[in-house]
């Protein structure tokens, strides 16, 4: 029937590809005299595996804490100015690009990825870490509304600076770094981070830069962003907050991929029973 539609056709449309024909074979055919092209499937499948996995928790991750922000926060009046929306998209861009770069290991683990989003690991890590990180949010806010003024500020008036943008940009951005910093999954099937060396370079600049605007060490970047100054006790409590809040999320996230591994299929455990099984019986 496949063969008379072709025949029938005109010769301008695209001819109709059957079961079993090269070009739907060709990208899993393989002429080599060993497993190696099996073995590079598997690690290259993995390894897109565990990036769609961590891209699915950084995104979720980043949208809860910058709808907090940009929804909750936005009855304050509080709202990104377009240098401080530029900057952090300019990071977040770079830190997807890089993210996406990493290249598998070589040596084929014996670890399982998790098969997909819907788990237990997933779930609990993205609610651990929110709550981190909806904590040091709030807690910085309420420390920079101390030391504002009593005023009214309209939900649809312009931009304006003030103490608790300043507090709520700052936070937010420092989860964001944390977030791609904890949540990169390298071995066994990734390059690490210090082994991924552009996502290591930015890194390493985000947190270079953030720390900089927070200390307020250029007084004329910070004009430039539409910072406002921070009181001297507000920058070293916000420093520390982020490190306990880095740390925090980082012994968390250890603790759930110990706690709930990749499953290992069924056969496999089989398998290994069996194995015992033969190698008790001829001891």
């Amino acid at each position: 029937m496949l063969d008379e539609m072709n025949d029938e056709s005109d010769g301008r449309s695209a001819p109709i590809v059957k079961l079993g024909d090269a070009s739907m074979a060709s990208p899993f055919t393989a002429k080599h005299a060993s497993v190696a092209p099996t073995l590079d499937i598997i690690r290259q499948g993995r390894s897109t595996l565990v990036t769609t996995l961590q891209m699915f928790k950084i995104l979720g991750l980043n949208c809860l804490a910058t709808a907090y922000v940009l929804s909750v926060m936005y009855l304050d009046g509080v709202k990104l100015g377009d240098v401080q929306a530029t900057i952090s998209g300019v990071f977040t861009a770079a830190f997807f690009l890089f993210i996406s770069h990493a290249r598998p290991l070589q040596a084929l683990s014996a670890e399982r990825p998790h098969p997909n989003i819907f788990c237990a690991y997933v779930f609990l890590s993205i609610l651990g870490q929110f709550a981190m990180h909806l904590f040091f949010l709030m807690s910085a806010v309420n420390l920079a509304s101390k030391y504002m003024p009593e005023e009214c500020i309209e939900p649809d008036s312009e931009f304006h600076p003030n103490l608790v943008n300043t507090v709520s940009y700052m936070v937010n951005m420092m989860i964001q770094v944390a977030t791609f910093a904890v949540n990169y999954m390298g071995h066994p099937f990734n390059q690490s981070i210090s082994e991924n060396k552009p996502f290591k370079y930015a890194l390493y600049s985000a947190v270079v830069f953030f720390t900089v605007i927070t200390s307020d060490m250029f007084r004329d970047l910070n004009d430039y962003m539409k910072l406002e100054p921070l009181p001297e006790g507000m920058r070293s409590k916000l420093l520390l907050w982020a490190m306990l809040m880095f740390c925090g999320c980082y012994g968390w996230e250890r603790f759930l991929r110990w706690a709930f591994p990749g499953k290992m299929p069924a056969w496999e455990k089989r398998q290994k029973q069996a194995v015992a099984n033969l190698d008790k019986k001829q001891a």
